[in-house]
């Protein structure tokens, strides 16, 4: 798959989850704020400070800043009085638009400005941070999810929230693919998408492109090229003072570039202990003696940072740290400047880089690599804690190195070994752990890419299980719409699967949740049918993924009014399960369940209800009272006291179903419109109409006004509409 293709859709799908950790975000802030008004501290007290989120990086800049006296003067100017224009700073990479852009926020904060500081690199990180920016100036949950639903545009949503504020400033950083500022077939250039003129605030933009046409009418372009000379190399002696003359440091700057990200990483270096080269003059001379041939393929910037970085690895290992280039390679397979979780970085795993497995050099190699600025330490993802972020050029620098040979297996491997140990223990169902899944997956994409690309026996099928467990997860937590998009392009990376490989159907099982879902139950069916027979032909009938398959075809089976076909599948698959599980088992008790529901569409009620309360009593005590299964089984207990007519205990059960699955769920989430239908239809059967009509018109405010015939809560809708017209 070509690797622009790749980001635009894979960055399409991290977009929207970005959007479900900020909305994670929101809710457990709201969270805080309710649990401290009850404790008589004013919502007011804990509200969302728009100051205290998305601070600039000022801690990446130089001490000393060199030169950039002019276009830092007319942004300023800017900041203090919006012109009504986006401001760009364009020009090669690493020539410093970032530290103008660090240092003309850090001015704006002093002088008490709104400041935000975004990621352009991906749309994981971008549509994250604007929602966070919108959360922070009153967006509220509930606004935030009809974006995630696709039912709203979340540039509106931003721009509604920033009109009604003055004097801030948002930085937009690292734009090198404009597609990242996309909104749909809302161009950056259009001026109605994420990018709109405006006098109350100023937008500043970084990228590699200057090109006008894409950027509109309304942007404001400066380049920013290499330092001059004499600047260059003071900006070399701010780094290591005591490494030489101006005119060796002079000298170094050129062979440099002049470019300020090469300037600071080799600045850093030389005033390292882990540099062999102490002064300018050893340096130069290392570029031109150890890495003639890569100075012979030309001057462009990627080629004069390449060896810069290369020349700063072979000294690295000359120290006796040869274990930082494989581990820089291993990082630059994750996806380029998202937070690595330090969690992820199994040292175990990363010691298989290198001979002897020695853990105690994983943890040297990242200091060493960090020391010199390779990497950078930065706070984690919205789970928390620490992580590690690679910057874009080095990432792609370092990946160029992986063209095939014993290094590109052994990194591939270990990147596979990481992603393995990262889900270790997550599961797809437990509300709990879906943040860690969503932070992970863009990781996981990336990497499964680099499988793709270069393959290595059976890892390819292990990567898209983890793929597979992580759409599940966004299958459970009612993001129908991204498992789709991510399904579909796992499985573009996965052509080089066997027809009956594992990996590869566990995502055609998903992709058939997804397909379900979003309303295409044909399809969803077939894809199912055809899953289960394939595993039961390579697997054997009996095997627990065919059984996973066969339960899943009852399910849609049972959803789409064909209960007793669905209970003949659903016997067979809890006969089979009920002989090999322990009573416990997960998928013993879903299977429960599922043959619980059916009964209850084949008017079975009191063997249903029998049934139901035994199942649970059971998941409660193995899965607790908030777990996913246990909050639908309560629901279905109350559907089953509905068709029997004990309408208080229904209503009872209903309610307490809304607030269990509040905690963990959220308001919104597919389970919990369903339990209000249900809730509608039993306030309507005891004549409480005005209740149930606000229960239904809640419902369809959340659905955004209509409930489509395909749509999987059609039939509660209806029920509860019927209950009505009585």
């Amino acid at each position: 798959m070509d690797a622009g293709l790749f980001w635009t859709v894979v960055g399409s799908a991290a977009g929207v989850i970005g959007a479900i950790s900020a909305v994670l975000q929101l809710r457990r802030h709201d969270k805080e704020k309710a649990s401290k008004s009850a404790k008589g501290i004013s919502a007011q007290d804990v509200a969302l400070d728009p100051r205290a989120i998305l601070r600039p990086p000022v801690g990446r800049l130089p001490r000393v800043f060199r030169d950039r006296k002019a276009v830092r003067r007319k942004l300023r100017k800017v900041v203090r009085r919006p012109d009504g224009k986006v401001h760009l700073l364009y020009g090669l990479g690493g020539s410093g638009k970032t530290a103008i852009a660090i240092k003309t926020a850090q001015e704006a904060a002093d002088k008490d400005r709104m400041v935000w500081w975004v990621s352009g690199v991906s749309s994981s990180e971008f549509v994250t941070s604007m929602l966070q920016i919108a959360g922070a100036l009153g967006a509220r949950e509930s606004e935030m999810k009809e974006v995630l639903a696709g039912r709203g545009n979340p540039a509106d949503l931003l721009w509604r929230h920033l009109a009604r504020h003055k004097k801030w400033l948002l930085v937009i950083d690292n734009v090198d693919d404009i597609r990242v500022l996309d909104v749909g077939a809302i161009k950056a250039g259009d001026g109605n998408g994420w990018l709109r003129p405006t006098r109350r605030g100023t937008m500043l933009v970084t990228s590699r492109l200057g090109d006008p046409s894409q950027w509109g009418t309304f942007t404001q372009p400066h380049e920013v090229g290499p330092l001059d000379p004499q600047d260059a190399a003071l900006m070399l002696r701010d780094l290591a003072p005591a490494s030489g003359s101006d005119q060796e440091a002079e000298v170094l700057a050129g062979g440099l570039g002049c470019l300020p990200l090469a300037l600071r990483h080799v600045g850093s270096l030389l005033s390292s202990p882990f540099s062999s080269d102490r002064s300018f003059a050893a340096y130069s001379s290392s570029l031109r003696t150890n890495l003639g041939s890569l100075m012979k393929r030309g001057g462009s910037e990627r080629d004069i940072l390449a060896r810069t970085w290369e020349s700063s690895l072979d000294m690295l290992t000359a120290q006796g740290r040869g274990q930082a280039r494989p581990i820089l390679r291993t990082l630059s397979c994750f996806a380029p400047s998202i937070p690595i979780p330090t969690g992820m970085l199994d040292e175990r795993t990363l010691a298989d880089l290198f001979d002897g497995g020695d853990v105690e050099a994983v943890a040297e190699g990242l200091k060493a690599l960090e020391s010199v600025k390779l990497i950078d330490v930065a706070e984690g993802p919205p789970v928390g804690g620490v992580a590690i972020v690679v910057h874009p050029l080095i990432a792609e620098a370092n990946r160029l190195h992986l063209d095939g040979g014993r290094e590109t297996s052994l990194v591939t491997k270990v990147c596979v070994g990481l992603v393995l140990h990262a889900i270790e223990g997550l599961k797809m169902e437990e509300p709990a752990d879906w943040p860690r899944w969503f932070e992970i997956l863009p990781h996981m994409m990336s990497v499964m890419e680099q499988v793709s690309r270069h393959p290595v026996s059976g890892l390819l099928g292990e990567v898209a299980k983890c793929v597979a467990r992580a759409v599940a997860a966004l299958v459970y937590a009612g993001h129908y719409t991204t498992a789709l998009e991510v399904t579909r392009t796992a499985l573009s990376l996965a052509r080089g699967l066997g027809e009956a490989d594992p990996g590869l159907l566990e995502l055609r099982h998903e992709l058939a949740g997804a397909l379900y879902f979003t309303g295409d139950t044909a399809d969803a069916e077939r894809e199912y049918r055809a899953v289960a027979e394939a595993r039961s032909k390579t697997f054997g009938e009996e095997d627990p993924q065919t059984l996973i398959s066969l339960f899943q075809v009852a399910f849609v089976l049972a959803m789409t009014e064909r209960p007793d076909e669905a209970e003949k599948v659903a016997r067979r698959v809890l006969e089979v399960r009920s002989r090999v599980l322990d009573p416990g088992d997960y998928y013993l008790l879903v299977t429960r369940y599922l043959l619980d529901d059916i009964l209850l569409r084949q008017g079975k009620f009191e063997e249903c209800r029998q049934r139901c309360i035994a199942l649970l009593d059971d998941v409660r005590e193995v899965l607790g009272a908030e777990n996913f299964l246990t909050i639908t089984t309560r629901h279905l207990l109350a559907r089953v006291l509905l068709e029997q007519g004990e309408l208080r205990e229904a209503e009872a059960e209903l309610r307490a179903v809304l607030n269990a699955g509040r905690e963990t769920l959220g308001d919104r989430h597919p389970e919990l419109l369903r339990t209000r239908l249900t809730l509608a239809r039993t306030l309507a059967t005891t004549r409480r109409k005005r209740e149930a009509r606000a229960e239904l018109d809640r419902v369809l405010t959340m659905l955004g006004g209509s409930v489509a015939e395909a749509h999987p809560l059609f039939r509660d809708f209806q029920l509860a509409e019927d209950a009505l017209a009585r």
